[in-house]
């Protein structure tokens, strides 16, 4: 039965859609074939021309979606032609009928995209387990209108998402402009290490799958798995770094250290921050958007243990939606790890208040400010642990009761 959300827009939503900026060589159609509903779309497809180079991350999930694994095996090839996206569903734990559909979307792609490589990646989101509407989609997209607002490709893979989500720049290499246009979905099921949420970057600047795998592994790990809602890894989650190649330059650009793009790379990883970040913004029930910094950890896998420990924990983001100045929930959560602590140099912040200090409460900072400082919707928290030079920083967001309202009947 399609599923038709229409849920109240996030407060922490932008106050306006940006103006997303079309990419040489690359055609954008969209359609509806009713898998929400008839007034929503709820397919993307993306043209590429031939030979267009590509780099994709997966969930680490050991249960995922049959679209990664087609896309992983295509991805030997380096090459894209064509990409589907659909919402609604997962087309994950639907059997060999699963399988099979892919085959039939990539062979009318090809067809009605007169494409003669197999070339076509392919992502899904929705519910798990459900039969995959093969017919309808089939049926849809033999019709293919381009689609001139590149903001329809946003709004076609929202599942509970309450707002689309996009960013574009430009950057000059070699004195020619270069686009950078990218697009996320994801509200639930978010935990850092590819969470339930899709992502794809698109560019024409000449670069090869080789640098764009660089490019791709070099953002993903302080953008999309640098952020968490709920803790809950999803099975489709994959983010897709790929360019038309269609601005050339006098010397191909080999290395990710080449001067050309110093200013190319700053932008992207701009992109890839925004886009994870728009992913905090839009999460299910969220008031508030939460930064946590752990700073001074032994190692980086200290940090970001003790940085996604405060971040999933429940009783954290409740204490945090209720403007409750409550620290030791913050203690409890960098306990739970089992990893060392000397309390005596340990440090919090919430924002710039210090609330504890030489292992006990600092007595110059009132519940009563703390309060204060956490009933506005940007929050910051900060541990020092004061032990070595490591960092991690994850963006969350608090746990509201809309969020059981909304997972409590996602299927209903």
């Amino acid at each position: 039965m399609p599923r038709n959300f229409s849920l109240k827009k996030s407060p922490l939503a932008p106050i306006s859609e940006p103006k997303l900026m079309p990419v040489l060589g690359l055609n954008l159609y969209t359609f509806s074939a009713g898998l929400y509903s008839k007034k929503r779309d709820d397919i993307a497809i993306f043209v590429f021309p031939k030979n267009s180079s590509v780099a994709e991350v997966f969930t680490n999930s050991s249960i995922r979606s049959f679209t990664l694994d087609w896309n992983e095996k295509i991805l030997k090839n380096k090459k894209i032609h064509a990409l589907f996206v659909n919402s609604g569903n997962a087309n994950t734990f639907t059997g060999n009928h699963g399988k099979q559909s892919i085959r039939s979307i990539v062979n009318q792609i090809k067809k009605t995209y007169l494409i003669n490589d197999n070339n076509i990646f392919v992502a899904s989101t929705g519910v798990i387990g459900e039969k995959f509407p093969v017919g309808q989609v089939l049926k849809t997209i033999t019709k293919p209108k381009m689609t001139k607002e590149w903001m329809d490709s946003a709004r076609a893979i929202m599942t509970t998402d309450t707002f689309p989500k996009g960013m574009s720049v430009t950057s000059m290499i070699e004195g020619k402009k270069v686009t950078i246009t990218g697009i996320s979905k994801g509200s639930g099921m978010i935990e850092p290490n590819m969470a339930t949420m899709l992502g794809f970057i698109f560019i024409d600047a000449d670069l090869g799958s080789e640098i764009l795998n660089k490019l791709l592994k070099e953002n993903i790990s302080y953008s999309f798995n640098s952020i968490s809602v709920d803790g809950d890894e999803s099975t489709n989650d994959t983010v897709i770094l790929a360019s038309t190649r269609a601005i050339k330059f006098k010397k191909p650009i080999k290395n990710v250290s080449d001067k050309r793009i110093i200013d190319f790379k700053k932008k992207l990883k701009k992109v890839f921050m925004k886009l994870s970040e728009l992913i905090v913004r839009d999460g299910e029930g969220a008031t508030k958007l939460i930064e946590i910094n752990v700073l001074n950890a032994r190692n980086e896998k200290d940090a970001n243990t003790f940085a996604k420990s405060i971040a999933n924990s429940p009783l954290v983001k409740t204490a945090i939606h209720g403007s409750d100045p409550n620290w030791g929930r913050i203690i409890m959560a960098l306990g739970k790890t089992y990893i060392n602590i000397n309390t005596k140099k340990l440090k919090i912040y919430f924002g710039k208040y210090l609330v504890t200090k030489n292992g006990t409460a600092n007595s110059r900072v009132n519940d009563n400010i703390i309060s204060k400082y956490l009933g506005k919707d940007n929050i910051k928290i900060t541990v020092d642990l004061g032990l070595g030079i490591k960092s991690s920083r994850i963006l969350t967001c608090d746990l509201s009761k809309q969020y059981i309202d909304i997972n409590a009947s996602y299927k209903t």
